[in-house]
């Protein structure tokens, strides 16, 4: 019965496959995870292999080169197509630019010297490098020059730089040793340090000589980093012994100052701060009680004698900071607190109009600051003022002792204002009255003076003559003194005359001398006023006669007797 093939049949099919075979078939082993690992390895290095073979195979039908990557401008070339020009351009550009690059390079590195046998065998191999870019050139490869010139370039820097590295290795090896002797005195304090840099040494000086000299340099320069280490712990242990001497100085611990500036400088020989220390020390005890002492000074405020305690420390010890920074403190405070007491004083009799004590106090302020802007206002102010004080006072004195009738005081008075002030109006005007005045009295005590010794020598008539001057230049204000009533009662006492008799012979001229011829009466009365009177009597042929006549009233009137009685000699 034929089959219904007809595709939109509702009906099923089923579909038998025949296998003659079917049943025979040998039973399959199942798989299990050791024998799928051993597949899983096994394949891995089969595949290896059989890459290995393929690829050895391509290289040699088609050249070393055939996997070497070409550059970006060959890969876009190569995607433009055969006949891009663009491409082709700019794979020449870059292959000639790579070709002139190398070719200075050469220039410059045939002028180094190349007597290592290695340099000369790599300079070498870069000549022919560069000949085998050339040959590409020629045969218009450029892809495969523009290759080889960047491969040479790069070869030619990194042979420029071990050139230049020779030198720096050799040197840096010279210099490894030294330093290796100079820091052997950091043995016991960095041993492993110096062991490695004396290792760096050798190995460095292995590739110098095989002409590794990027790898000597950098050798030399582990073994650098280590002295480096080894010259920081000798430092270190240095520092820290001068750190503990200099505490010691402080703390005045001689004996311990010593010691660590000796150890500082068993491992650093000739070290100034060590050396230095050294001498400091001798005297530390006695340097740090006389700071103590002036530390204590200070605190009680006595800065004077701080700085003098901190000058004898510095005399013992010219380096201790502590000394001179502190004498320089307490001189600072010192003069502070003399500025500071010289101004207050000042100030305060300033403001009391105390002028001498204010002047006398800014200007010891100014001693210690002596541009101080302040005070030299402050004193210029007083001088000022004191002066107008002076001249207000000694005119007010003046006056007061003018009032009081003290000529000489207020005179003096005067003369002191005008020395104060010489064009001071009201002081001229006294000065010269004060003087009027004063000669005026000289004048008058004068005559009241000789007024006394005439009338004491009965010269009545000139003592009333100088008395009645003298009372015409008496001041209003002054009073009669008993003296002064006494001579007067005497004179108006004396000032009336008195009759006196003259008895004579007569014929004996009488007169009386410096007043009146009386003649030759035999008896006369005359009044006379009070005084005394020479009376002389003449007479031909007979000798004078001179007679002394006391006038004076209060007294029984005299009677005087004149008579020539003797003849005179031939």
């Amino acid at each position: 019965m034929a089959e219904d093939l007809t595709p939109n049949s509702g009906k099923k099919h089923r579909v038998i496959h025949w296998n003659p075979d079917a049943g025979n078939e040998p039973t399959k082993r199942r798989w299990s995870v050791w024998r799928a690992l051993a597949w899983t390895v096994g394949g891995f290095f089969g595949l290896l292999i059989a890459a290995g073979i393929v690829i050895r195979g391509i290289k040699l039908v088609f050249g070393p080169d055939v996997f070497t990557p070409r550059s970006s401008a060959v890969a876009s070339g190569a995607a433009g197509g055969p006949g891009d020009p663009n491409a082709s351009f700019v794979s020449q550009s870059k292959a000639e630019l790579s070709r002139e690059t190398a070719a200075k390079a050469l220039v410059e590195l045939r002028k180094l010297p190349q007597d290592h046998p290695r340099q000369l065998e790599k300079l070498v191999l870069l000549e022919k490098a560069f000949l085998a870019g050339e040959a590409y050139l020629a045969a218009r490869n450029f892809s495969s020059a523009s290759i080889q010139f960047e491969s040479l370039n790069r070869e030619i820097d990194e042979f420029t730089q071990s050139v230049k590295a020779r030198g720096e290795a050799q040197l840096a090896y010279d210099t490894i040793l030294s330093r290796i002797q100079d820091l052997e005195r950091a043995r016991s304090l960095a041993p492993e340090a110096l062991e490695a840099a004396f290792s760096a040494a050798g190995s460095g000086r292995q590739f110098l000589v095989e002409g590794s000299f990027l790898a000597a340099k950098r050798t030399f320069d582990r073994g650098f980093a280590e002295l480096k280490k080894a010259e920081q712990t000798l430092a270190a242990y240095v520092e820290g012994n001068l750190v503990k001497g200099q505490q010691a100085l402080v703390a005045g611990q001689r004996e311990a100052a010593e010691t660590a500036f000796k150890a500082a400088l068993e491992k650093s020989p000739g070290n100034e701060i060590a050396l230095q220390g050294i001498k400091r020390a001798e005297h530390a005890d006695r340097v740090h009680a006389l700071l103590v002492q002036a530390a204590d000074f200070e605190s009680q405020q006595k800065y004077g004698e701080a700085a003098a305690s901190y000058e004898k420390a510095f005399g013992l010890d010219k380096f201790s900071a502590s000394a001179q920074q502190g004498k320089a403190r307490a001189l600072r405070l010192e003069q502070e607190t003399k500025f500071s007491l010289a101004f207050n004083t000042a100030k305060a009799a300033y403001d009391t109009r105390n002028w001498p004590v204010a002047i006398a106090e800014f200007e010891k302020a100014l001693k210690v600051t002596p541009k101080n802007a302040e005070v030299q206002g402050l004193l210029t102010s007083a001088r000022e003022k004191a002066h107008k004080d002076a001249v207000d006072s000694a005119v007010a004195k003046a006056f007061a002792y003018e009032n009081q009738y003290q000529w000489k005081e207020a005179r003096g008075a005067y003369y002191e204002t005008l020395q104060l002030k010489p064009d001071h109006v009201e002081a001229k005007e006294g000065y010269a009255r004060t003087g009027k005045i004063i000669r005026t009295l000289l004048e008058y005590h004068k005559l009241i003076e000789v007024a006394e010794q005439k009338a004491a020598r009965a010269e009545f008539q000139a003592a009333i003559r100088d008395f009645n001057k003298a009372m015409s230049l008496k001041p209003e204000y002054l009073p009669a003194s008993e003296r002064l009533t006494q001579l007067r009662d005497l004179l108006q006492t004396q000032n009336q005359p008195v009759e006196v008799t003259f008895k004579g012979d007569g014929k004996t001229w009488i007169s009386i001398t410096n007043f009146r011829l009386l003649g030759q009466a035999e008896e006369t009365k005359v009044k006379i006023l009070p005084g005394d009177y020479e009376v002389i009597g003449r007479r031909k042929g007979y000798q004078d006669v001179l007679l002394l006549l006391q006038v004076r009233n209060g007294a029984p009137a005299p009677v005087v007797a004149v008579s020539c009685s003797l003849r005179a000699e031939k």
